[in-house]
């Protein structure tokens, strides 16, 4: 096993086996802020964790293209620039940035109870000591802790993350382990927003979920549409926000998608695995999510043409409604002192026609 840390600072980048590479990389925020981010590649496929940003992952790339949020780097904000408490709890909106934002794990929903809509997972600083990439003959993976602290800067959870990826594979596997460090019962209340939305489906394309349109349910006042599955093109101008819920459905034929077996181990399954993906027109280019219900059976979608295209994928434990209304309907995932709980997801790239038509087979199966 060979690892690097934060303090191989006189290594800058390292050259890894398969044309694979890990580069550290400082930048600093519009307001001055400085940030470290690390850029990992297996050979295929690369990406970046934002430490100071939660290790959220910045961006994706498969080979040439960029297969994430085609989003201005003046939302890279340090979590100091960040007033998560502004606006009603939506002053996170000034630093999204991230292809994969952690939701949680506080109350995540709607405005009024809770410490941010969206949590403050992605604006809490990993620790610079905790920091790792290791790897070996089979993959590269990047570890880390994050403390999550409450409006009054008392710790509240602590976040274990990995992510792994083998090598030439087009995928990621991130896993969390949280614990309750508070000194007394909290709710658990996270997931993901996964930003697959690049320039492949800037002429338009096509969401793939394992539901009916009429299990979606639309959360907005954006007028209804004729097929929420649609993502429009760029050319048809700005598209108004449209969040859809739903509760997903099991997919049953992913046992059989070859490139997760490398890590089918590593996941609970037994309520199964669920998948969504977004694909362009073409059907060339998709970037999809996979991961075991057990963990996370929610899911929303979030739709938004302005300054960038916004089409996310959010696998979440709970809907985003009020935190009363989650403990009433019997939602809400009550943690002890001192326990820990385990999830993890799958965010996958494809160029493989073949591929897609096989993935969209089998996630429409589950409809």
């Amino acid at each position: 096993m060979n690892k690097w840390t934060l303090s191989d600072s006189h290594n800058q980048s390292i050259v890894l086996p398969n044309q694979g590479y890990i580069n550290k990389v400082s930048i600093t925020d519009v307001k001055g802020a400085p940030m470290t981010m690390i850029e990992i590649s297996n050979g295929s496929l690369r990406f970046t964790v934002l430490l100071e940003r939660g290790m959220d992952i910045g961006e994706l790339h498969l080979g040439s293209e960029k297969m994430s949020w085609d989003r201005s780097e003046d939302y890279l904000l340090h979590p100091s620039n960040v007033d998560l408490n502004e606006s009603n709890g939506t002053g996170w909106m000034k630093g999204f940035y991230g292809a994969v934002a952690a939701i949680g794990p506080e109350c995540f929903g709607t405005p009024g109870e809770g410490f941010t809509l969206h949590g403050s997972g992605s604006y809490s600083a990993a620790l610079p000591e905790s920091i790792q990439v290791t790897w070996d003959e089979e993959c590269i993976r990047i570890e880390g802790r994050v403390p999550v602290k409450s409006r009054e800067g008392k710790l509240i959870f602590e976040k274990r993350i990995q992510m792994s990826t083998v090598w030439g594979g087009t995928l990621i596997l991130r896993e969390e382990t949280v614990r309750n460090s508070s000194g007394q019962v909290q709710v658990l209340d996270d997931g993901y927003h996964i930003q697959l939305s690049g320039d492949f489906v800037s002429q338009g394309g096509r969401y793939v979920l394992p539901v009916n349109q009429h299990e979606l349910l639309l959360r907005d006042s954006a007028p209804p549409e004729k097929d929420p599955f649609h993502i429009p093109s760029k050319e048809e101008g700005a598209y108004p926000m449209r969040c859809y819920q739903y509760v997903p459905g099991q997919v049953a034929a992913l046992s059989n998608f070859d490139n997760i077996a490398p890590f089918m181990s590593k996941m609970n399954l037994s309520r199964g695995l669920t998948g969504e993906m977004i694909v362009n027109t073409e059907r060339t280019y998709a970037g999809y999510v996979i991961r075991p219900l057990y963990d996370f059976p929610r899911s929303l979608i979030a739709k938004q043409i302005d300054s960038s295209l916004m089409f996310a994928i959010e696998p979440c434990r709970t809907r985003p409604n009020r935190m009363s209304q989650k403990i009433i309907d019997g939602e809400a995932l009550f943690m002890r002192e001192g326990e820990t709980l385990s999830s993890c997801c799958i965010i996958g790239l494809s160029i493989s026609r073949e591929e897609i038509h096989n993935l969209e087979h089998m996630i429409l199966s589950a409809a």
